[in-house]
């Protein structure tokens, strides 16, 4: 079986639930914006292999498309109770939590896993960071939407999972503008197209 070939993964995975190969088939779904789809893959395929990270991950991830954060912030905190140093999970959480208006201690000890998980995490750093924190007195009376809403978006910060976040908030015009970004970063131009055309589909 080509596991790269979607027709043959579905196949596959119609008749055998059970198969570890299921976050092959999720990622396929998740890399076309099929989100609902990569979500129940995920879901099948967690009841037979509960602690499957991979699994997890995505589910985390297609969750947060679909706008469910509460959610994805549940499988993302399983992901790095099993592996703390999982980077992208690590570095997705605080970003997410920063969404749901977590408290202060929260997101600083998430910015501290994501730092730990990878040092070079310049958001972490500057969440962290002394002038960042006096800032953040002045930030935390103002909603976050309505910040995302009037700040410019810095490229450091422009990731697919803040594209995730910000398509969740119903926030689909700043959602496009960090696709733009991203694509000017050159990141991966088909994932990019394919959100840019799944956003546009909402406006």
């Amino acid at each position: 079986m080509d596991i790269t070939n979607q027709t043959e993964l579905e196949l596959y995975f119609a008749d055998h639930f059970d198969t570890i190969l299921f976050p092959v088939l999720a990622e396929i779904y998740q890399s076309k914006a099929e989100y609902n789809r990569a979500k129940r893959v995920c879901e099948i395929g967690l009841e037979h292999h509960p602690n499957s990270v991979e699994g997890q991950f995505i589910l985390s991830q297609a969750e947060m498309a679909l706008g469910n954060l509460v959610v994805a912030e549940k499988w993302l905190k399983k992901v790095l109770d099993m592996i703390p140093a999982h980077q992208p999970a690590a570095a997705a959480l605080p970003v997410l939590q920063e969404q749901l208006g977590r408290s202060k201690n929260t997101l600083t000890d998430s910015w501290k896993r994501a730092q730990d998980a990878d040092p070079n995490n310049q958001f972490a750093t500057d969440f962290l960071s002394p002038e960042t924190s006096k800032n953040k007195k002045d930030e935390e009376a103002i909603p976050a939407d309505i910040m995302i809403e009037k700040a410019s978006i810095s490229p450091r910060l422009a990731t697919f999972t803040l594209v995730h976040v910000l398509k969740g908030q119903g926030l689909y015009q700043r959602a496009l503008d960090v696709l733009d970004i991203l694509d000017q970063k050159g990141e991966n131009k088909k994932q990019i197209e394919v959100e840019r055309q799944s956003i546009q589909s909402l406006l």
